[in-house]
This record gives C-alpha cells, structure tokens and sequence, in this order.
C-alpha cells in the first residue's frame, strides 16, 4: 500500500478517487449476509466479507462468530471438512460428538468452558459435571450481530462484531465479544476479543484458536515455518520433525504436538512454493503473553489431509489437566482479559 493509496487492480487508487469511479464501494469491497438453506447447514447465519484484494472469508455469527471460508484470488486457503456449517440446533455436546458439527475453516473456536479431551471436573458445583470436547463456544449463536464500514484517515474499515454468551442459569456466566476487522484492499484480518466474567463467582477459563489449513495450500511441497526451540508430542517425547509435511498416508494416526515458541511476537507461516507465479501462504501473528501455547495438529490422512495451527491460553489436555497444571486463564466476577489474533496472505 502507497502512502495514502491502496494498491488495487494494477494501480494505486485514493479512496477519493474509487469513489468518483464507482457508484458505490460496495462494487469491490463489503459484506454479504446469507442465510444456508440446506441439510443440516439450514438457518445458520454466515457474514460473507471481501476486502477488494481477492481476499474474502465468511464469519458465521451463529458458530460463535467463527471464521468459516476464507480465499485468496479463489484459492481456497482454509480446511472445511465434511459436515459443512452446522446450524447450533444439531451440537451433541456429549463425549467428542463436538466432531459431528466440526466444520473446520479458517479459525474454530474453542473453550471457553473447556479445551481438549472430554472430561468431568469433580471441582465443579453443580450437578452437571461433564464438559464436551473442545467445549461448546463454537456451537453458540451471537446476540448483538453487527456489520459496519467506516472511514479512517483515507481507509475503509470493514467490521463484523457479534457477542457470544457461555452460561448456566444458577452458575457459569461467560461473555466473549468478539470483533473481525479488516479494510479495503487488505489481505489479512485481525480478530479482537474480550472476555468478561459476569457470574457471582471466580471462573477458569480456556481458549484456543483452532486454525485449519489443507490442500492446496497445504501439499507434500509446503513449507511450515514456526520459532520453536523445542517440541514435545502429546505423551511428552521430544519431537525433532515439527515442520516436516508428508503426502497422505493410507494409516495415519493424528499427530498433537507442543512447541516451545520463542519471542513475544510469534509469527507462524504454511506456504506452498508451486502456488500462483511465486507462491501463496499464510501467517499467523500474536502475542506469546496473551496466547503462550501453541498446538499443532497434523493428520495427514487420506481424505482427512490437514493441519490444525493452535495458539491458546492453554494445551489441549482437557479442563481438569489444565487447572492442575496452571494452564487456565482464572478470572474474578467482573474482571475481563483481551485477546488479538492476526492473519493475513503472504503473496509473492
């Protein structure tokens, strides 16, 4: 981008100027609210975004604002498995069926009640001790669904912000706001959220972006790049193959692997060299001391080929592991923390 211009279709345009070109901004960058319509998609709510630049994605306020589709010049840049957009009537919060409406895409939400194996917290209160896999965040409608452009110092900022409420009647009172933003002519997109304890008493509190990227960004020829020192597997064994990709094996099983990241800005980046002219990737950005874990999850499976990018506030142990080993985020009645993760297009 020019100081001042944005670089779009070959040339460096003022916002002023593709005014005076266009009968509305619309034409090139905005929102497109929809509603899917089949099987088990039907009635889910999905905010279509594009920026101008041939990047576009498509948050779905009523999965937690999850960020579903997302593309780059049509290439497809996220995984999206099998079970499509499941519309939050069909979650089965029981055991791992969180599977049943996991529809991949570019960032899955996951917590905020729990992280990671399916398990019952003898800690807990109420009755109700069980907590699905990955918790239910993700399968929880937004009240509060918003859509917005607005203009900065010659910008045009696209946003989509929605609120997302985890709560039991008589305990847990969880608030997750959360707001996508991007601009005009940009190829990436930042994702900001606060969480608010509202119940009467202290909560734990888990998160993990679960960030999913396959073919063909993600092929035998990609090239994964992350600032490790070190890696341990889910049985705590040194890993020395973190960044190697493999073509898709017949008897794979998944892979869950812990990096030791260094710095406090950590950038991780997927990219595949044969893609367009000089290639087309992905990074990651964010800050070690808002998210200090990071998951990687590789199942290179025949017709399950993917790779999940994690940052968290915790592993993926499951809640009561979590707590044991001072992995939760604790938060007082009313006290709130704040979270931001970037993602954006590496081109050329």
């Amino acid at each position: 981008m020019h100081e001042g211009r944005l670089d779009l279709y070959g040339g460096a345009w003022s916002l002023e100027e593709l005014k005076e070109l266009l009968p509305s901004l619309s034409t090139v960058a905005g929102f497109r609210p929809c509603r899917l319509v089949e099987g088990a998609e039907r009635d889910a709510l999905v905010v279509e975004v594009r920026t101008g630049s041939g990047f576009e994605f498509a948050v779905v306020p009523d999965r937690g604002m999850n960020i579903a589709m997302a593309r780059f010049r049509g290439i497809p840049l996220d995984w999206s498995s099998g079970t499509g957009v499941v519309a939050p009537v069909y979650y089965d919060a029981s055991g791992w069926q969180w599977l049943r409406s996991f529809h991949g895409g570019l960032v899955h939400t996951c917590g905020l009640d729990n992280v990671g194996v399916p398990v019952a917290d003898p800690q807990v209160p109420w009755d109700n001790k069980v907590f699905g896999g990955h918790g239910r965040i993700s399968n929880t409608p937004a009240r509060e669904v918003a859509w917005r452009t607005s203009h900065s110092g010659g910008r045009l900022l696209l946003e989509v912000s929605g609120k997302v409420f985890s709560v039991s009647a008589l305990e847990e009172s969880l608030l997750l706001e959360r707001t996508v933003a991007t601009e005009l002519g940009s190829s990436r997109l930042v994702i900001r959220d606060r969480i608010t304890n509202l119940g009467r008493g202290p909560a734990s509190v888990f998160l993990l972006y679960h960030c999913n990227f396959g073919f063909p960004l993600l092929s035998p020829q990609s090239v994964l790049s992350i600032p490790a020192t070190s890696a341990v597997d889910s049985a705590g064994r040194p890993v020395k193959n973190l960044d190697e990709i493999l073509s898709p094996q017949r008897d794979m099983q998944e892979q869950v692997l812990y990096p030791e990241v260094a710095g406090e800005l950590v950038t991780v980046t997927l990219r595949n060299p044969q893609l367009e002219r000089d290639g087309l990737g992905v990074y990651l950005r964010y800050q070690r001391r808002q998210l200090p874990y990071l998951t990687v999850w590789k199942q290179f499976a025949r017709r399950s080929y993917v790779i999940g990018i994690e940052p968290g506030t915790c592993r993926v142990e499951g809640r009561v592991a979590e707590k044991t080993k001072g992995r939760a985020v604790e938060l007082d009645s009313d006290r709130s923390v704040n979270v931001e993760l970037e993602l954006g297009v590496i081109a050329g």
